[in-house]
Formats: structure tokens, C-alpha cells, sequence
């Protein structure tokens, strides 16, 4: 299974996130406009947020790799693998 994000998905994603670490954690308001400023520096069409997306692309990809059954053939017959990472 593939799954690829687009830039305007990651985007979403990350103000979902953002937005709740802002609204729901004990963190100081300085860490609060920290936070707030690396959303805007992640603007959409950004080198910044091109980056961002592949790497969430790549750490999904991985993620799914590893926990996807695999069909291994040995002594003759294909039984079925998980992946143990």
C-alpha cells in the first residue's frame, strides 16, 4: 500500500496538529509563538514545507513498510511475515 500526501494534505495535517499542541499542552506562551512561528515559516509553496512533506511522506511510507505482512517462500511454500521493526 502507497500512500503519498500532497503538499496541501501535509499542510492541513501540520495546522491540525499545531493547533492542538497549542490549545491543549502546559507550554509556556514564549514556546506557544515558537510554535506558531514555525507554522507560518511552513507556509504552502515554501522550500520549507516541500521538505516537511517529504519527510512525512517518507516516515509514513517506512512506517507502513514495516508493519505490512509480507509473503516469504521457504522450504518450498510461501507462508505469511510480519515485520519485527
Amino acid at each position: 500500500m502507497h500512500l503519498i500526501m500532497e503538499e496541501d494534505e501535509a499542510r492541513s495535517l501540520l495546522a491540525v496538529i499545531t493547533s492542538y499542541v497549542l490549545d491543549n499542552s502546559g507550554v509556556s506562551q514564549d514556546a506557544k509563538a515558537r510554535v506558531r512561528q514555525w507554522r507560518t515559516d511552513h507556509t504552502e509553496g515554501t522550500v520549507k514545507m516541500a521538505a516537511l512533506t517529504d519527510g512525512m511522506n517518507d516516515a509514513v511510507g517506512a512506517y507502513i513498510d514495516a508493519r505490512t505482512d509480507r509473503q516469504v517462500r521457504a522450504r518450498g511454500r510461501y507462508g505469511r511475515v510480519r515485520s519485527q521493526k
